[in-house]
């Protein structure tokens, strides 16, 4: 009798285990199962941020193609054409002088000189040039000379140098995407960038206005937040992220965070 207790209780230990072995085994295939999905998932979603990036990057290019074009036909040709009338109209104000030319010869001097520095913002080889915060500076003056706002900018002129230059490009266009918004949308008479180290490994760029403010959520859900979404996406491509702090009416302070 005490025998077959036994081998009940050993064939209940053994059943047990192996019901046990069984149970670990299946937990194994779904954790092995939740493991391949949750991988597979992580592969789709970085193709599809590669493409993405893929499209975003060739979007870049030729936007940057065709403002160099675009930059080049302002410099070499309407300039040119420009400069040709004002050396005409000189001419003939020689000959007979007149109030009325020499108030079309300012403003023929005023177009040629904004032409020029709008040939300089839309080409990329200025940036290359004069680095970033010598570009940024020029865009600030020409914004300011308009006399609907006062502009300011503090920067060190090496703080930005371990940004790649092809980054560069990217990190210009989104504060020059910023800056437009702020003149189309804002009502705002004070632009102020910031740009400052946070710790070795970090550099912030703040741009703050004094306008209207707007709600975030209200212009990503309507297609004219299409601008803004571009920025985050350039944002990803250099490591970077912006946060937007906005209030209506108190105005804007937008973050820009670059990674060494």
């Amino acid at each position: 009798m005490q025998q077959k207790q036994e081998e009940l209780l050993l064939a209940i230990v053994i059943a047990t285990l192996f019901f046990l072995l069984i149970g670990i085994f299946y937990l194994l295939l779904v954790f092995m199962f939740y493991q391949k999905q949750r991988k597979n998932k992580l592969e789709k979603d970085e193709m599809k941020n590669q493409f993405q990036q893929t499209i975003l990057q060739a979007q870049l290019e030729i936007q940057e193609n065709t403002l160099n074009y675009i930059s080049g036909e302002i410099h070499d040709n309407i300039g040119q054409i420009l400069s040709f009338t004002r050396i005409n109209l000189n001419i003939l104000a020689d000959r007979i002088p007149s109030e009325e030319i020499n108030t079309i010869d300012t403003l023929l001097g005023q177009a040629i000189s904004d032409l020029r520095h709008l040939s300089h913002n839309l080409n990329s080889l200025n940036l290359l040039e004069f680095g970033m915060i010598e570009t940024l500076n020029q865009l600030l003056q020409q914004i300011e000379k308009t006399g609907q706002f006062k502009t300011e900018l503090v920067a060190d002129d090496s703080i930005l140098d371990f940004v790649a230059k092809e980054n560069s490009l990217i990190l210009y266009r989104m504060v020059q995407e910023l800056l437009n918004n702020i003149l189309k949308h804002a009502n705002a008479t004070q632009i102020s960038i910031i740009i400052k180290m946070i710790d070795p490994q970090k550099c912030l760029i703040l741009i703050s206005d004094n306008g209207d403010g707007f709600d975030i959520a209200e212009v990503l859900s309507q297609n004219k937040g299409i601008g803004l979404r571009n920025i985050f996406s350039r944002a990803k491509m250099i490591n970077a992220t912006v946060t937007i702090e906005t209030k209506e009416p108190t105005g804007t302070n937008i973050f820009i965070e670059i990674k060494k």
